[in-house]
C-alpha cells in the first residue's frame, strides 16, 4: 500500500516585507505640439501622477530636462546640446491630491520658447521634423533618482504604468 499527500499552498520563502520599492510618474494626459510656423504659441504639457509607497509623498523634485535633435541624411542624429539640460524643476508642493485617484498629481507646460532658450537655439535654428526630447528625472526624499536611464520596459511601455520618463515632441 502506498500513501501520498500534497499541499495546496506553500508558504513563500521570499521576505516580501523587506523589499525596497521605487517610484514612477504615470502619464495621465499629454497635450500640445510644436509647430515650426508658430513656435511662439507652441507648447508641450503633461498631467502626471506620482506613484510610490506613500501615494506620491516620497517625491522631492522632478527635473524636466530637454535636448533638441535633428536627423541629418547620411550622417545620423545631431543633438543640441549633447546632454539634456534642465528646463524646469517641479517641487513636491506642485503635486496635489485629486478626486480621481489616491496618488498626488501635477500638471505642467513647457513652451517652445522655454525649450529653445534651454538648448540655446532660436526659432531660426528650427526646421520641420526636428525633435525635442523631454526627459523627466524623479528625485525622492531617500536620495534616489528615477528616469528613462533606469526604468524597465514594463514600467515605461505598459499601458497601466504609462511611465516612459521620456517624451518626444516633433516639430510639425
Amino acid at each position: 500500500m502506498l500513501l501520498s499527500s500534497c499541499r495546496d499552498f506553500v508558504e513563500p520563502n521570499v521576505p516580501y516585507n523587506s523589499f525596497d520599492t521605487g517610484a514612477y510618474l504615470r502619464t495621465i494626459t499629454r497635450t500640445g505640439t510644436f509647430t515650426a510656423t508658430d513656435l511662439a504659441n507652441s507648447k508641450f504639457g503633461l498631467t502626471l501622477e506620482a506613484v510610490d509607497k506613500e501615494d506620491g509623498a516620497t517625491v522631492q523634485t522632478v527635473e524636466i530636462r530637454v535636448r533638441h535633435r535633428r536627423l541629418i541624411p547620411n550622417v545620423g542624429l545631431r543633438y543640441t546640446p549633447v546632454q539634456d539640460v534642465v528646463v524646469r524643476t517641479l517641487q513636491s508642493t506642485d503635486f496635489a491630491p485629486n478626486d480621481k485617484s489616491r496618488f498626488l498629481r501635477t500638471t505642467f507646460e513647457v513652451t517652445a520658447a522655454q525649450a529653445l532658450a534651454a538648448v540655446r537655439l532660436t526659432p531660426a535654428d528650427i526646421a520641420k521634423g526636428d525633435v525635442f526630447e523631454f526627459r523627466l528625472v524623479l528625485n525622492d526624499k531617500f536620495g534616489r533618482r528615477f528616469s528613462s536611464n533606469n526604468v524597465t520596459t514594463n514600467i515605461a511601455g505598459a499601458p497601466f504604468y504609462a511611465s516612459p520618463f521620456l517624451y518626444f515632441v516633433t516639430v510639425n
